[in-house]
């Protein structure tokens, strides 16, 4: 037999575009860093503004977070920078928001993809999808199958987060990376 079934997946909403900005210490939006391409979006993201300090956090890992912790870096109320790789999207947006960020900027980094000239690389200007929900399945049918009339609300318990995030590309990243100040970085 065969089984139809409908899953609810997010899409950005093209009359308000995903955009990112530098913001001054009063809140006074300064300079907007172009997404190269606004489309690129992580499903099942919390929707929303986040407005934070901008700290790098290479993989997301929670290792990676207690790392910087421990060298006196202030998490909670961040925005986080990370590289895609290691964990996935979902597990980086997880931790970041059990560490108390606003949000998480994600983006390829060069060095984590092949340079091989006889394989596909990825432009420095491309960001990378990946949805953010930290389960298997449709969160909107938890625990059931994504039947026509079976759309429940999304529960806590479906792994939605409710920070935002977006995915970046490398190019982007390099801007933000230069602007950063602190402690030496892996």
């Amino acid at each position: 037999w065969t089984d139809t079934h409908y899953v609810g997946l997010q899409f950005p909403d093209p009359a308000h575009a995903n955009t990112l900005h530098w913001v001054d210490a009063d809140g006074s939006v300064q300079e907007q860093l172009p997404l190269e391409d606004p489309e690129v979006y992580c499903p099942y993201s919390a929707t929303g503004n986040a407005t934070g300090k901008l700290v790098y956090a290479h993989y997301g890992r929670s290792e990676d977070l207690q790392d910087l912790k421990a060298k006196g870096v202030e998490l909670a109320g961040s925005l986080l920078l990370v590289r895609v790789g290691i964990t996935s999207f979902a597990q980086k947006v997880a931790v970041a928001q059990d560490f108390g960020a606003q949000g998480v900027l994600i983006y390829p980094d060069p060095s984590d993809f092949s340079q091989d000239p006889h394989k596909p690389g990825l432009s420095s200007h491309q960001a990378v999808y990946g949805h953010v929900h930290l389960g298997t399945g449709d969160p909107y049918t938890p625990g059931f199958p994504s039947f026509n009339q079976t759309q429940f609300p999304p529960v806590e318990s479906s792994g939605l987060p409710s920070i935002p995030a977006q995915p970046i590309s490398a190019d982007i990243a390099d801007q933000l990376l230069r602007k950063l100040t602190g402690p030496v970085a892996p």
